[in-house]
């Protein structure tokens, strides 16, 4: 009994790593996404700025 679930682990821990690797990918597209806003944003900012 103890042996299958010593074999399930090395599963288990498969899956959690899996599962923190999807989310990982999607948190960094998002913040890719939200970076790029706020980088546009400043930039926009900055050349009204510069214009007046």
């Amino acid at each position: 009994m103890a042996g299958a679930s010593l074999l399930a682990l090395p599963d288990d821990i498969a899956l959690v790593l899996d599962d923190v690797a999807a989310m990982s990918k999607i948190a960094a597209r998002k913040a890719a996404g939200v970076l790029g806003d706020d980088l546009a944003l400043n930039a926009e900012q900055s050349t009204r700025s510069n214009e007046s």
